[in-house]
């Protein structure tokens, strides 16, 4: 049961981020068992943090999205 919640919330969390990603580019995502705590601690909006910043390290981000959170409000 946990487990397909984590997949549903992964599934989600990436369909919210799919217009921000660089195009052509392949990810995985292995969900350890701390997904499955930060699922059950903060659900979608924990995993969809998670991701997002996960996204933002490794590089996958567009050049417009990039330039837009790197700018100083």
């Amino acid at each position: 049961m946990q487990r397909n919640k984590v997949k549903r919330l992964l599934r989600e969390a990436f369909a919210h981020a799919e217009g921000d990603l660089k195009q052509d580019q392949d990810m995985v995502v292995v969900a350890r068992p701390a997904a499955a705590e930060l699922a059950e601690r903060e659900g979608l909006a924990g995993v969809d943090a998670s991701l997002a910043d996960l996204i933002a390290r490794a590089g996958l981000l567009s050049t417009a999205v990039e330039v837009v959170e790197g700018a100083e409000p």
